[in-house]
C-alpha cells in the first residue's frame, strides 16, 4: 500500500544497495551480505552493467545458495557458470532442477548452452531443439545465444548451423545474415562470406560496418576494384571511421600502388597522428617511390614519440646508406647494430655496398654481424679473415656486438681449416 501511495521506485529502494555491496567489497566481506531475491536481482544488474564480471559471478553464487528453491536465482547462477566457462558445475545443478521440472523450457536451454560448453555438440543440439519445440514465442532468441556461444568459443562452422536455423524464424533479420558473413571469414569460405555480406547491403546499403566487412573479404581474395568500392562507400557513410582509411591504405600497399597508399595513409593520420604501424606503412610506401626525403622526415617523426623505434632508427640508416652518407648512416647503425631485432636482410647489402666504397672497417663489422644472424656462415668467416687485415680493435668490437660470434662453434671450425 505504502508503494502504491508513494509510487515504486527501484533505484531509491535499492539505491543503498551498491554503496552496501562496495562497503563490504572493501571490508573482503561481501560474501556475509545478506539480500533478498529483489536486492541480488537489483545488484547483480548494476555490477553488469559496471562489466565487473567477478562480482556478479560472487552474487550469483551468494544468492543461489542464500535463496536455494528460487528459480530465478538458480537460473541466474547456472547461465552465469556457463559464461564463465563452468558447464559441469552447471549441468549438476540443472540435473537436479529437471528432476522436479523436466518439462522447464529455460532449464533445458541453459542444459543445452552448459553441454555446447563442455563440448558435447549433439548433446547440445538435442536439449536446445527441445526447448526450441517447445517456446512458441522466441525460440530464435534461443538459436541466437547458442550461435553467439560458438561465436565466442571460435567454433563458427557449428554457430551457422544455429544461425541458418534461427534465420528461418526471422527472416528479415539482417543481423543474422551479418554473423553468417562473419562466421564465413573466419572459416575461409570467402565467396560465401561475400554473399551473406551482400545480402545485407541490398537490405540495409546504409550501414557502414558491413560495407567496411565485404571491403576487407575483398582484398582478402585481391579484388582490388571491388575492396576500394566497398572501402570507399562505408567512409562515405561514416566520414570518422579511421579503420576504413587504414585497411584502404594497406590494400594499396599490397597491390604496389604506393602513391596511394601514401595518400591515404597520410588521410589516416589525420585521426590517428600517431600511429605508428601507419607511420612505418607510409615510410615504406615513400622508400618504394623513392621518396627518399619524405621518409626520411617521416622516419624521424616516429622517433619524437619514441626514440628507441627500431625500424625508424634502420629506416634512416639504410635512407644514409643509399644517399652514400656514410657518416650519417653510422650514427644509427651504432644505434641498432646491437638490438637482435634489426632487420638484417633489409639492411645488410647496402652496408656491403658501403664498404666497398668507403673502406671503412666499421662496416664491415656490420656487415659480419648481418651474415653470422642471416646463418650464412661461409660468407662471414671470409669476412672475419678479411677484418684481421684490420686494426685488433674491430675484432674486438666485433665481439662486443656480437659475443657468440668468435665463440661459435662453425666460426671457430672453419677458421682453423683455413
Amino acid at each position: 500500500m505504502a508503494d502504491f501511495l508513494y509510487g515504486y521506485n527501484e533505484e531509491e529502494d535499492f539505491g543503498d544497495l551498491v554503496s552496501r555491496c562496495e562497503s563490504a567489497l572493501n571490508r573482503g566481506s561481501l560474501s556475509e551480505l545478506k539480500l533478498n531475491e529483489e536486492e541480488f536481482d537489483f545488484v547483480i544488474n548494476h555490477y553488469m552493467n559496471e562489466d565487473n564480471g567477478a562480482v556478479v559471478y560472487l552474487l550469483a553464487e551468494m544468492a543461489y545458495y542464500q535463496h536455494p528453491y528460487s528459480s530465478e536465482m538458480i537460473l541466474r547462477y547456472v547461465d552465469i557458470l556457463i559464461v564463465n566457462s563452468e558447464p559441469e558445475k552447471a549441468i549438476k545443478i540443472i540435473d537436479q532442477q529437471l528432476s522436479r521440472d523436466p518439462g522447464n523450457i529455460d532449464l533445458l536451454f541453459l542444459y543445452g548452452r552448459a553441454s555446447l560448453k563442455s563440448g558435447n555438440h549433439e548433446l547440445a543440439k538435442e536439449y536446445i531443439n527441445k526447448a526450441v519445440s517447445l517456446d512458441s514465442e522466441e525460440p530464435a532468441e534461443m538459436l541466437l545465444t547458442a550461435a553467439q556461444d560458438y561465436i565466442d568459443d571460435g567454433k563458427f562452422e557449428y554457430a551457422v548451423d544455429y544461425l541458418n536455423e534461427a534465420r528461418k524464424y526471422q527472416p528479415q533479420n539482417n543481423d543474422i545474415l551479418n554473423d553468417l558473413g562473419f562466421c564465413m571469414e573466419r572459416l575461409d569460405h570467402f565467396e560465401e562470406s561475400i554473399n551473406y555480406y551482400e545480402q545485407f547491403i541490398e537490405k540495409d546499403p546504409f550501414n557502414d560496418n558491413v560495407w567496411f566487412n565485404l571491403g576487407t573479404i575483398y582484398a582478402r581474395v585481391k579484388n582490388i576494384e571491388k575492396a576500394v568500392e566497398a572501402f570507399d562507400y562505408a567512409a562515405a557513410l561514416n566520414p570518422e571511421n579511421a579503420s576504413v582509411l587504414y585497411n584502404k591504405a594497406i590494400l594499396y600497399s599490397n597491390a604496389e600502388n604506393h602513391e596511394k597508399a601514401a595518400e591515404t595513409f597520410k588521410e589516416f593520420l589525420k585521426f590517428e597522428p600517431d600511429n605508428p604501424y601507419a607511420l612505418i606503412a607510409m615510410c615504406d610506401a615513400y622508400l618504394a617511390m623513392g621518396k627518399l626525403d619524405e621518409a626520411a622526415e617521416t622516419f624521424l617523426w616516429i622517433l619524437e614519440l619514441d626514440e628507441r623505434n627500431i625500424d625508424a632508427l634502420t629506416g634512416l640508416a639504410y635512407i644514409y646508406l643509399v644517399k652514400k652518407d656514410f657518416y650519417s648512416s653510422l650514427a644509427y647503425l651504432r644505434r641498432i647494430m646491437k638490438d637482435e631485432h634489426v632487420d638484417c636482410d633489409y639492411i645488410s647489402y647496402q652496408i656491403f655496398l658501403a664498404f666497398q666504397e668507403s673502406k671503412l672497417p666499421e662496416f664491415l663489422v656490420y656487415y659480419i654481424v648481418c651474415l653470422y644472424r642471416l646463418d650464412d656462415i661461409d660468407n662471414a668467416v671470409i669476412n672475419i679473415e678479411l677484418l684481421t687485415f684490420y686494426d685488433e680493435i674491430w675484432i674486438v668490437k666485433l665481439h662486443e656486438i656480437e659475443p657468440k660470434i668468435l665463440t661459435d662453434k662453425r666460426i671457430i671450425k672453419f677458421i682453423n681449416k683455413k
